[in-house]
């Protein structure tokens, strides 16, 4: 095998570890916080909050999950009663939304998501925060 670069300067490498301390830390917070949910519990209720109309197989697109995946959460989300199934105009599909409790919790954690990002990017400035939006977005056109 030739000699490559170390893993910890690949490129993919650091996108890959920033994502997984990004996810340990949010949970941290959640945890700390008393909130009884998980970073993928929270990423499908923002979702659905954002979203007008969701399905779930469209949830699954959007949120890069198989369908067993996105099923395991929106279970446990529909017991806790933060997210109710709305019967679509086509039979065999429904519509997700929150419930009012989940539009209360989803409040409560998105003011420890803001917290979290803001840790994140606290040294950096705006400039460098544009420059590296803008590079991972030429990344995902480049291998869509």
């Amino acid at each position: 095998m030739a000699k490559d670069q170390k893993l910890e300067d690949v490129l993919y490498y650091l996108i890959e570890k920033t994502n997984k301390v990004i996810r340990r830390y949010s949970q941290e917070r959640f945890v700390k916080a008393g909130l009884n949910i998980t970073v993928d519990q929270w990423l499908v209720m923002k979702k659905i909050h954002d979203s007008e109309r969701i399905t779930q197989i469209e949830l699954a697109t959007a949120l890069f999950k198989d369908r067993a995946s996105i099923t395991r959460i929106l279970d446990l989300l529909l017991e806790k009663k933060l997210v109710m199934k709305d019967e679509a105009a086509d039979k065999r599909a429904y519509e997700l939304r929150l419930t009012a409790s989940g539009e209360k919790f989803l409040e409560q954690a998105f003011a420890i998501v803001k917290g979290s990002r803001a840790k994140g990017t606290e040294t950096l400035t705006e400039s460098e925060i544009q420059q590296l939006r803008t590079g991972l977005q030429k990344i995902i056109k480049n291998l869509e």
